[in-house]
């Protein structure tokens, strides 16, 4: 992996999601693009409020306020700050300012990564009320390259979870996490899958396909009704994991997002979510 794009809001640097792409871009050695989206309320220029807290100041040691500033210049400010924290950890890092609807132009960017990291403040609701905001949700049925939605910094991850039903797109979620994040390659994985079934489907192949990256291997069928809802209570359980969804868990998403669940979502991802549109 080479390059990877972080998406922000412009006038609210997500310091947790941009901490999460340069663990990876660390661990990787890749370089980061970031896609400053300009915010809805940003063409009037408005004052922002002198209380609003400083982005990442406890990562760049930075006051932890920042003054009556235009949208313009917290915006650049916080470009200015991206490029200090990537400086820091010795990440080759561009940056590419966008407009508030200039989602068509993101998807393009996406066909020329690796990967894409977005965070928790990119699913918020618009001013519109709108859940996920259109963004993310462009991002999750549209991108060319995996996403990974982040909403906590990654202090340790002891396990990935692959969310599994014996689909090509499943098994190529799997690889693509294999592929682009090898360094992981040392935690327990879990395989689950929700259906009526005695074990998991393909279990034998998935087992070799597994066995050539991973050493700590792990298999769980979760019954229930609702599949989607099934998955979701065991996914909530996991702490420091990661989670890997091919298009089999990325409808999951989508049926939770037209059930209006987007408190539940949100506490979902708190852990690191990987998800991929084969």
């Amino acid at each position: 992996m080479k390059k990877i794009i972080f998406i922000t809001n412009g006038c609210s640097l997500d310091c947790d999601a941009l901490d999460v792409a340069c663990y990876i871009a660390g661990n990787a050695r890749a370089s980061i693009k970031g896609l400053f989206f300009e915010a809805a309320d940003a063409a009037g220029d408005a004052v922002l409020s002198g209380l609003d807290p400083a982005p990442c100041g406890d990562i760049l040691g930075e006051p932890d306020t920042i003054g009556f500033e235009t949208a313009t210049e917290t915006r650049a400010l916080n470009i200015q700050r991206f490029r200090t924290l990537c400086e820091k950890r010795n990440i080759v890092c561009t940056i590419h300012c966008m407009g508030e609807y200039d989602i068509a132009e993101a998807l393009i960017e996406s066909r020329f990564a690796d990967l894409i990291v977005a965070g928790e403040k990119t699913a918020a609701s618009d001013a519109q009320g709108r859940f996920p905001a259109p963004l993310l949700k462009a991002l999750l049925q549209k991108a060319e390259c995996p996403v990974i939605i982040a909403s906590e910094r990654i202090s340790h991850i002891d396990e990935v979870v692959f969310a599994y039903d014996g689909s090509a797109s499943s098994v190529f979620a799997i690889r693509q996490f294999a592929y682009l994040l090898p360094f992981f390659d040392n935690r327990r994985m879990i395989v689950v899958q929700v259906g009526d079934i005695p074990e998991v489907s393909y279990k034998q192949q998935v087992s070799e396909l597994l066995k050539g990256y991973y050493s700590q291997i792990g298999y769980e069928v979760v019954h229930g009704k609702d599949p989607a809802f099934e998955l979701f209570n065991f996914l909530k359980r996991r702490d420091h994991c990661f989670i890997v969804m091919g298009a089999y868990g990325r409808a999951y998403l989508s049926r939770l997002f037209k059930d209006s669940t987007a408190e539940p979502l949100i506490q979902l991802m708190k852990q690191p979510v990987f998800i991929t549109h084969h």
